[in-house]
């Protein structure tokens, strides 16, 4: 049995019994009188159209209607109607096979009045309930549904469709997930990024398609998950770093990698990787840096939906001057001493130039006297001359590289007295 909700207001004497018309002409009855009223489905609160409305005697009919796309109908009765026991009946040959059902009677009277509730008889559409949406991505998303009632005919077809306007139809995008009763799972796919959706489950039997609730979702913004690794290998032009990308949000990755500026939250738009496509772990190499300078690096991940970054980190290049030592003095004169150094590292740069510094203020540079012992790396020694006797002097090992000159720790020395 299929209910639908028929809400007419009429004048009740369309309906009254023979007996009745000579008091209502008392009254003054019209020559003629309009029904009207709207056939709604009970179940979706969905107007139905093509409804057959008719006004008969039971023997004949003498007029026919079909309800308007929004459940509307109207139907002119007359008093000669009413006496000849004319009275209102709907039929649903369109949805049911000729099946009819008359409404209800009423007490007359000339009182407005709604007819209530009109049954009609015979197989009607599944009844089907919508599923929650999950898993929801960039362009794809899971829901399905239950069929509770195949409605008296096998159940053909059965899915969700959506759209991105309310109450979608088959007529919109929708699966097709197998046939019969019970519970189903429907993968929405095709989506676009970041938008509102609506998406109803369906059910299609010899009847018609019926529909279920309607859910609403917003898809992800589609872009790749991913994380930073910390820097690694920090020299003064040149440092390692990396990530890995977690998800691809849907899309192909096809292109990650590390980015880096002196500013935060550095982009692709400032200096970066290339490393590879795909999701999973991927090691950096950052060259072209500045020496002694705190940069601001991020992975990333790009895919058709855009890109990605991942937290942010912060190094600090290494200076790029050589590490010298000044070792101890010896054979001090009066006019004389020996002394040298050690080049521990070169700062990424060829030392050109390694020696002693020297002069009677402190912190003396090549600036000052000094000498040149070689170059490269390693243990280097220097003989100093023509210094004055009984004199302190201040004495420091270099080496120079591209970068710069970078000095030892100091060391006093005091010449011998003539």
């Amino acid at each position: 049995m299929k209910k639908y909700l028929c809400y007419l207001c009429v004048l009740c004497e369309i309906f009254a019994l023979s007996g009745c018309i000579k008091s209502l002409e008392d009254e003054g009855v019209y020559d003629s009188t309009v029904c009207t009223g709207t056939i709604i489905n009970d179940q979706n609160s969905q107007p139905v159209a093509g409804m057959r409305v008719s006004k008969t005697d039971g023997k004949t009919i003498a007029t026919v209607v079909e309800t308007a796309a929004d459940g509307s109908f109207s139907i002119e009765v007359t008093p000669e109607d009413v006496h000849h026991n004319y009275y209102l009946w709907v039929e649903a040959d369109s949805l049911y096979g000729s099946r009819s059902v008359t409404l209800e009677k009423f007490p007359y009277g000339r009182q407005m009045f709604s007819l209530g509730v009109v049954q009609v008889e015979g197989p009607v559409p599944p009844t089907v309930q919508t599923a929650a949406v999950q898993a929801i991505g960039g362009n794809v998303a899971t829901s399905g549904g239950n069929i509770t009632d195949i409605g008296g005919s096998a159940v053909v077809r059965r899915g969700v469709c959506w759209s991105t306007l309310q109450l979608p139809t088959i007529a919109d995008p929708h699966t097709t997930d197998g046939r019969g009763p019970g519970e189903y799972t429907s993968q929405m796919t095709g989506l676009s990024v970041n938008t509102v959706y609506y998406v109803r489950a369906y059910a299609t039997n010899s009847i018609g398609t019926a529909y279920g609730e309607q859910f609403e979702f917003r898809t992800a913004d589609g872009l790749p998950t991913l994380r930073t690794d910390s820097v690694t290998r920090i020299a003064a032009t040149t440092a390692t770093c990396g990530g890995e990308v977690l998800a691809d949000g849907g899309y192909q990755v096809t292109a990650r990698g590390v980015c880096w500026s002196i500013s935060a939250q550095p982009t692709i738009s400032n200096s970066h990787t290339t490393d590879s496509l795909g999701i999973g772990p991927f090691v950096s190499q950052m060259a072209g840096l500045e020496p002694g300078t705190t940069y601001y690096v991020r992975a990333y991940a790009t895919n058709p939906a855009g890109t990605a970054y991942g937290p942010q980190g912060t190094f600090t290049t290494q200076s790029g001057l050589p590490t010298v030592v000044t070792a101890a003095a010896t054979a001090i004169s009066a006019t004389s001493v020996t002394i040298g150094g050690i080049v521990m590292a070169d700062g990424g740069f060829a030392v050109t130039a390694r020696g002693i510094c020297y002069g009677t203020q402190p912190t003396p540079t090549i600036a000052n006297p000094h000498t040149t012992d070689g170059s490269g790396s390693g243990t280097f020694g220097s003989s100093i001359t023509g210094l004055q006797s009984n004199t302190t002097y201040y004495v420091r090992a270099y080496a120079t590289n591209a970068i710069g000159t970078a000095y030892g720790e100091e060391v006093t020395v005091v010449t011998i007295d003539n």
